[in-house]
């Protein structure tokens, strides 16, 4: 079972989606996230993470409080490995993924009422195309699907 939670950028301009993989970290480990028009804060690699224009600051301290769940060593806890590793990331491939996906799917849908052997062809077609796109816009969890296939 996994988590998630909305969480509001710095700016209160942009309310985001997050997954906690294997519900392991609570959502306080979330300090703050700054969109494209409030992310020009002060980054803190040992903090933060970065991820096209937006950032996302973790609470490390806390982080640090589940090593044994993690089953990693304290030094080993850092920004990339939360975010990269699935236990404090955006729920999608971006930050605002599961709505945008939901859009373009629409009118896919239709499709599956019609034709459901070519809707699944075409969903087919659509993740693959759509995951390489978002993976060439430089989103972080696109790139490292693509990577790991």
């Amino acid at each position: 079972m996994c988590m998630s939670n909305e969480v509001v950028c710095g700016c209160g301009k942009e309310s985001v989606s997050f997954h906690y993989g294997d519900s392991i970290l609570p959502e306080e480990i979330i300090m703050a996230v700054y969109c494209p028009e409030c992310s020009g804060v002060d980054f803190n690699p040992l903090t933060m993470i970065k991820d096209n224009d937006w950032v996302i600051e973790y609470d490390l301290d806390v982080a640090r409080m589940f090593t044994n769940q993690l089953k990693v060593k304290k030094e080993d806890i850092t920004p990339d490995f939360i975010f990269d590793s699935g236990f404090a990331t955006w729920h999608g491939y971006t930050p605002n993924d599961l709505k945008a996906a939901a859009k373009e799917k629409t009118v896919l849908l239709e499709l599956a009422k019609l034709d459901k052997r070519k809707y699944l062809s075409e969903i087919k077609n659509w993740t693959e195309s759509r995951l390489k796109r978002l993976s060439e816009e430089g989103w972080r969890k696109a790139k490292n699907v693509l990577a790991a296939a």
